[in-house]
């Protein structure tokens, strides 16, 4: 079955992030990555207080991860550039209970306003170009009912206790395979003052969270 495409999909860039999402798996499966990355889920989730009647979109799912964790929800959306995760999602998510597309979130994200009562972008903004575009492109599908929860990796203490561990030898042990300096596909390193600024453009943040030092999570509301 495939995936459909909405709105324009900028090609190379999505050629770009199936290579870079073969090439860099993200080590979900085992060590203390594992753990860090469900307590940042358990998070995530509860900010977003999803109930049964809601409507939920995922701003660059991937593989799907998070939204296999969702609980039941009227309508459960994952949108994303690559195919290659988004055939993945599709796998992990066997069922017609999520709609998956293709979506260039840079170029826009073609739904209505108020489509959604929430909207989840976790650990996508840097892996944009242009973060600032894509949270626009939320803000305008957001009423004031709206809960956005936003989420990004905090670099750089991540990235300095990985390097560390790699220096004693105890990274592949501890955090699979996970690289041991930034990853070629994070084009910004977000610190949560980075992304609170971006943020104070457009949104009034209502909670934030940090998860083991290593992730933000910010629940939002529209301006406006």
């Amino acid at each position: 079955m495939r995936i459909p495409s909405l709105g324009h999909v900028d090609g190379e860039r999505a050629a770009w992030n199936d290579d870079m999402y073969a090439a860099h798996p993200t080590p979900y499966a085992r060590g203390l990555s594992r753990h860090i990355e469900l307590a940042r889920v358990r998070q995530v989730l509860k900010l977003a207080a999803i109930r049964p009647s809601d409507a939920v979109l995922e701003v660059g799912c991937e593989s799907g991860h998070l939204l296999a964790a969702v609980p039941a929800a009227r309508r459960v959306v994952g949108a994303d550039i690559s195919l290659r995760a988004l055939a993945d999602a599709r796998e992990r998510l066997a069922g017609p209970a999520v709609e998956l597309f293709q979506v260039d979130a840079e170029r826009g994200l073609p739904f209505a306003r108020g489509d959604f009562d929430v909207i989840l972008c976790s650990e996508m903004l840097e892996h944009t170009t242009d973060p600032a575009a894509v949270l626009g492109h939320i803000r305008a599908l957001a009423t004031p009912d709206t809960r956005i929860v936003i989420s990004v990796p905090i670099e750089g203490p991540k990235v300095r206790a990985k390097e560390l561990l790699h220096r004693l030898g105890l990274l592949r042990l501890i955090a699979g395979g996970i690289e041991p300096h930034q990853s070629e596909w994070h084009l910004h390193a977000f610190s949560p003052r980075m992304l609170d600024q971006l943020l104070a453009v457009s949104f009034t943040t209502l909670a934030r969270r940090r998860v083991w030092a290593a992730h933000y999570v910010v629940l939002l509301r529209a301006d406006g």
